[in-house]
């Protein structure tokens, strides 16, 4: 069972949502993970309510298949905002774009307190509160994400993905190669590809709105230059083509 969680009022700029797996599976299962901009740490508990190592999941450009094993899936996750982990960190998050890297590296991220605490609260809403409770707590330490760019995403975002480069940098009045280089930086990919992302994004869940549409009118509607433009991003980006959705 998956649910989410939204984080405090004064965290919402840094980040998206909490999400919470929890379930049992019969046999080993694999799940592909669609590209969604954002960047992900991922807390595993076994049976014993244990953690290990957190894993720091950078920003997809493709799916991330997912394995489980058989028995009891109890994870979760912290969806940061676009560009929301950068308050953390000041790594370019290019550095761990399409990687999944255990946390030790991420010392920086969480005190050592916060390793111990953790395990030792036994209801998930209760870790998300304790969650939420320690970003507060950190607030007046974090770095400022970049405004600029904070404002480019969400341009990009109100407009499905749908404007180009140049007009993007001409919003944020910064030239095109300066703003593609900060954009990289705080997000983990070029303006160009997260706008694709959003409107691969846009564009599944169009699907799922209008089922009786054509595949061609839909193209156009999410803004592809034609179905076959439509084909190639979604197998780029989703390993999938339209009609699976």
């Amino acid at each position: 069972m998956y649910n989410e969680y939204p984080p405090d009022i004064r965290l919402q700029h840094l980040i998206e949502t909490y999400w919470v797996t929890d379930g049992m599976i019969d046999t080993r299962f694999t799940q592909g993970i669609m590209p969604d901009g954002c960047v992900d740490i991922i807390f595993d508990f076994d049976h014993d309510n244990c953690i290990g190592l957190p894993q720091l999941v950078g920003t997809m450009t493709s799916p991330l298949e997912v394995t489980c094993q058989p028995g009891r899936v109890l994870m979760m996750g912290i969806r940061f905002a676009p560009g929301g982990i950068t308050a953390l960190t000041h790594i370019p998050v290019y550095e761990i774009t399409n990687r999944i890297i255990e946390l030790p590296l991420a010392d920086m991220l969480f005190d050592s307190a916060f390793y111990i605490s953790l395990p030792e609260i036994t209801e998930m809403e209760k870790r998300i509160t304790y969650i939420n409770q320690y970003f507060i707590e950190q607030l007046h330490k974090l770095y400022l994400p970049d405004r600029q760019i904070g404002f480019a995403v969400s341009v990009i975002r109100k407009n499905n993905g749908q404007l180009s480069v140049r007009k993007l940098a001409e919003e944020v009045c910064l030239c095109e190669r300066h703003f593609e280089r900060k954009f990289k930086a705080a997000i983990g990919t070029t303006p160009k590809m997260f706008s694709n992302v959003m409107r691969f994004q846009f564009a599944r869940r169009y699907l799922k709105m209008h089922t009786e549409e054509n595949l061609f009118s839909v193209s156009l509607a999410c803004g592809y230059h034609d179905l076959s433009h439509m084909n190639k991003e979604f197998r780029s980006l989703g390993k999938i083509s339209p009609s699976d959705v």
